[in-house]
This record gives structure tokens, C-alpha cells and sequence, in this order.
């Protein structure tokens, strides 16, 4: 064998490894980097304590920026896109269309929603008053500010660059099933994970790339993560995988069975958030196809897009 081969594939492509590997080093030293940088400008401004004051993760930030360097220098360097080079990982100005960003908002809000409804309604959930300690807008923003870039990370890290490189390597149902579990296991550490949890962690995996894959646009999956979680801790005023937040005026109480409604991990750990999310991905996939066979398209998968940009 070559040593060129031990590299690049037949088609002169960089192997998945490699692709892979480059983006965790730029992520860590080009990211590290910059955001000491950009931290250290800041600093001489209120902008950072004012950031702090308002519990913005700020460490969610600089990752956030470590994860956006990693890409761009992935992107450019070793997939030698040199025109839209965004546009591989669903961050290109087209996956930004109001359409898409809004069926992640609502693939979101109504995956974890209307399980919750359902349960609320059959006496599984029920509601407990509070103390209001702070008003409902004080936590919705304290939440915002956290979960954004929480979101925003984990959707770079797990379904950005990582998923489009693996999409072409093992193709699309490969990468969803990998990242899936990937993205699982960020979260076995959360407190009051368990094996039920995780499993349904992943499954949420599974539906956020398919959404990611079914609208083509990163931003409807980062809007549908987002939206998610805010719907637990800001409608519902539940945990979010484990984590509690503050809860003025009332929280939702598991009165059922820990299994069907996720206990202390909140509803999103449970088998009717799992169901809804199902139902949810089942739609995904759906419209698409049934919109392909109207218009006698074939198979509706997307097409693998090239690791070169032109």
C-alpha cells in the first residue's frame, strides 16, 4: 500500500479519520486560541461582567467559538471547500430560510409538548404551586441564556462537521446511528441518568438528524434542541436531562410510573417523550417521500453532499 492511501481515498478524498481528526485538533488549538483572544479584548469591557451578571455560560461560549474555528478549518483546509464553505455542514445562508428554522421550532416544542399534554391530562403529571422567588420572565431569560449555547455546542460538535464527514464515509443512516450514540453518551453523566435515559437520549439523537437531514439546515436542528429544552423548563417548569431551573409559581410533578414519565431526569427521559419523538422523526421522513413520489422523484434521501465545496 501507498503511503499516499494510508491518507487519501481512491477518489482523492481524506479519509474519515483523518477529516475527523484535523477537526478535534483545530477545534482545541484554533478555538483555544481565538477565544483567548476575543476573552482577553472583552475583558477590558463591561461586556464580560455584564455577561456574567446575566448567567450567560460563558465556557458554553468559548466552545462554541472553539467548535466554529474547528469547522471553518476543517472545511477549509482539509476539504478544500473554498466557496460557501458552510454550506456542507447545514450552516449555509439558504439552511437559515424562515421555513426551516420554523420546522424546527415546532418539531421541537411539539415532540416534548404534546407528551407532556397527554400525560398532564391522564393524571400522570400534575401541577404544584411555588413560590414565585423570581417572575416568570427573570427564568425564562436565566434558562434562555443557558440552554442556547448548550444547544448551540452540542449540535456543533455532534451533527456539524462530525456528521456531515461521517455521512460521507458510512452514509446517512451510519452517521445518524453514530452520533447518536455519541451524543448519548455527553449525557450519561447528567445527574440521575440511567440506562432507560440514555437510550432515550439517543433516540433523541436520531431525531435531530433526521431533521437536520429531512430540512438540510443545522439551524432548524440547534432551534429544534433549543426549543425542546425551553418547553420543559420555561412552559412546564421541569428538570431538562437531570438539570433543575428555577420554577416561579408552580413545577410539574411526576405522579406515574418513572419509566413513562422520566422522574428526576424530567420528561424527556421517559417512553412518552420517546413515542413522541418516534412520531415526530416518522413525520420527517414522511413528507419528504410521499412529496418525492407526487412529483415522481424516486428516492427522496438527499445526496451525500461532496467534502469538496465548488
Amino acid at each position: 500500500m501507498e503511503p499516499r492511501t494510508f491518507f487519501v481515498r481512491d477518489d482523492g478524498d481524506v479519509r474519515t479519520g483523518w477529516r475527523i481528526a484535523f477537526f478535534l485538533l483545530a477545534t482545541v488549538v484554533g478555538g483555544t486560541a481565538v477565544w483567548s483572544i476575543i476573552y482577553s479584548l472583552l475583558a477590558l469591557t463591561p461586556v464580560v461582567q455584564a455577561a456574567r451578571d446575566v448567567n450567560v455560560a460563558l465556557d458554553q461560549v468559548g466552545t462554541m467559538v472553539a467548535l466554529l474555528v474547528g469547522t471553518y478549518a476543517a472545511m477549509r483546509i482539509v476539504d478544500g471547500a473554498s466557496v460557501h464553505p458552510w454550506r456542507n455542514v447545514g450552516l449555509g445562508r439558504d439552511a437559515l430560510r424562515w421555513r426551516r428554522v420554523v420546522a424546527g421550532l415546532a418539531a421541537g416544542a411539539l415532540a416534548i409538548g404534546i407528551p407532556a399534554l397527554v400525560l398532564l391530562l391522564t393524571g400522570f403529571f400534575r401541577v404544584e404551586r411555588q413560590p414565585a422567588l423570581v417572575s416568570w420572565a427573570q427564568a425564562a431569560r436565566a434558562a434562555l441564556f443557558v440552554l442556547a449555547p448548550s444547544a448551540v455546542v452540542e449540535e456543533l460538535a455532534v451533527r456539524g462537521y462530525l456528521f456531515t464527514v461521517l455521512r460521507d464515509g458510512i452514509r446517512t443512516p451510519g452517521a445518524i446511528a453514530l452520533t447518536s450514540a455519541v451524543f448519548a453518551l455527553m449525557h450519561v453523566k447528567n445527574p440521575g441518568a440511567t440506562v432507560l435515559t440514555t437510550v432515550v437520549v439517543a433516540m433523541a439523537g436520531v431525531f435531530l438528524a433526521t431533521l437536520r437531514v429531512a430540512t438540510g439546515s443545522l439551524y432548524a436542528a440547534i432551534v429544534a434542541h433549543l426549543s425542546w429544552n425551553l418547553v420543559q423548563v420555561s412552559l412546564l417548569h421541569a428538570p431538562v436531562s437531570g438539570l433543575a431551573l428555577p420554577t416561579p409559581g408552580y413545577r410539574l410533578v411526576d405522579a406515574g410510573p418513572i419509566w413513562l414519565t422520566g422522574g428526576d431526569w424530567g420528561p424527556e427521559g421517559g417512553v412518552a417523550a420517546a413515542a413522541g419523538m418516534l412520531i415526530t422523526t416518522f413525520i420527517l421522513l414522511w413528507r419528504p417521500r410521499k412529496r418525492a413520489e407526487r412529483h415522481g422523484l424516486g428516492d427522496p434521501e438527499p445526496p451525500v453532499p461532496s467534502s469538496v465545496e465548488t
